[in-house]
């Protein structure tokens, strides 16, 4: 390759690059060249001279969105997919419901859209190219004597259409709770076959019970003031225990990958909510939590670790805070998944109910 060459295709992806990020700002389908080259700081002949034509700019563009997809499916395929298809549907949906990757995937509706009705332009055969991405991860989850039958490609072929129905719904609703529980909901029907037999491939962290409590809260608040208070050592400290319960955090770093360690002191075992001995000890719970994704001011995700002897107590949850504007201030929604089962649902539910309740007077007490 000469110079030249080296130096004009360096420039090509460098404009590609940048319009990429224009496009995922403001869509494909009213794009003109000459907007776009005034916002990348080029010029349209420049662009027509290294891409050849709009349809072709298009096209690049298009390719550089499924880039990002196939990116994602490869290390979904790379994380041991042999696991099972519940498993690689909970991670592909990890992905899907990130609110870092909303703008390529309201991009890459826009493209799956457009390529159904233009057989000949530059959206044709994308929507066709991303099933065939996404079912070839799926068949490789699925066990050999599964995956070359009907049953098995009618199964991947549910999974596919279930998470593509759950993100257009999130993509407009951004109700990512509610989604989430409609996916999980679909997952758990590939753990186990008909017969009740224990199968490979469930999902993440699943023990005898694979459960999900979730419980709601508004609060008269801004997002933002709720946020700050989930990630306030202090603010901690006075909110969280529920009733029955005082707490101190011994460890604190709030980033991702940081955690916390919280030791919970039942102030009368025998009259707390879920009464009877703490899981660490007769008076005492120790939870460990690390922060596993924040995303301000709409989501916080921690995994806690439960210390304990009994094996029913002990084990890593998955605890989701997620905050929606409201008319009257923040709408909390807290999950927990894979909760441990000697936990009582019913007791676990109202000790976090009780948190947020001295959540919501904390912080409009603060107002």
């Amino acid at each position: 390759m000469t110079p030249s060459a080296r130096d004009g295709s360096a420039r090509k992806q460098q404009l590609l690059e940048l319009a990429y990020a224009h496009v995922l700002d403001h869509g494909l389908a009213d794009m003109s060249l000459r907007p776009l080259a005034e916002a990348i700081g080029s010029s349209p002949r420049v662009l027509l001279f290294l891409f050849g034509s709009k349809d072709a700019l298009v096209q690049a563009l298009l390719a550089r969105a499924r880039q990002d997809e196939t990116g994602m499916l490869e290390a979904v395929h790379r994380a041991r997919p042999e696991h099972g298809l519940a498993r690689t549907g909970e991670l592909v949906w990890s992905w899907l419901a990130d609110p870092g990757h909303r703008k390529v995937l309201t991009l890459w509706v826009e493209g799956y859209a457009r390529s159904l009705g233009d057989g000949a332009g530059p959206w044709a055969g994308f929507a066709e190219r991303t099933i065939a991405d996404w079912l070839e991860v799926f068949a490789a989850a699925q066990p050999p004597d599964r995956r070359d039958t009907p049953e098995g490609l009618a199964e991947r072929t549910l999974l596919l259409s279930v998470l593509r129905g759950a993100l257009l719904d999130l993509l407009a609703s951004r109700d990512e709770p509610r989604t989430t529980a409609a996916v999980t909901a679909h997952l758990r029907t590939l753990e186990a076959p008909a017969d009740g037999a224990p199968t490979r491939g469930g999902l993440a962290g699943d023990g005898p019970t694979g459960r999900t409590d979730r419980v709601t809260r508004t609060v008269a608040a801004p997002r933002a003031a709720v946020y700050a208070a989930l990630l306030d050592r202090e603010s901690l400290e006075a909110w969280l225990p529920p009733d029955g319960m005082s707490g101190r955090i011994e460890q604190w770093d709030p980033r991702p990958g940081g955690g916390f360690r919280m030791v919970l002191t039942y102030l009368d075992p025998a009259e707390s909510p879920g009464a009877g001995p703490g899981k660490t000890s007769d008076a005492t719970d120790v939870v460990d939590v690390r922060f596993t994704g924040l995303v301000p001011p709409e989501r916080v995700v921690q995994q806690a670790v439960f210390e304990s002897d009994d094996p029913s107590y002990a084990g890593t949850m998955t605890m989701t805070w997620h905050l929606a504007a409201s008319a009257v201030g923040t709408e909390v929604t807290f999950t927990a998944t894979d909760v441990p089962p000697g936990i009582d649902r019913a007791d676990h539910e109202a000790g976090i109910a009780s948190s947020l309740a001295h959540l919501a007077s904390y912080v409009e007490e603060a107002r």
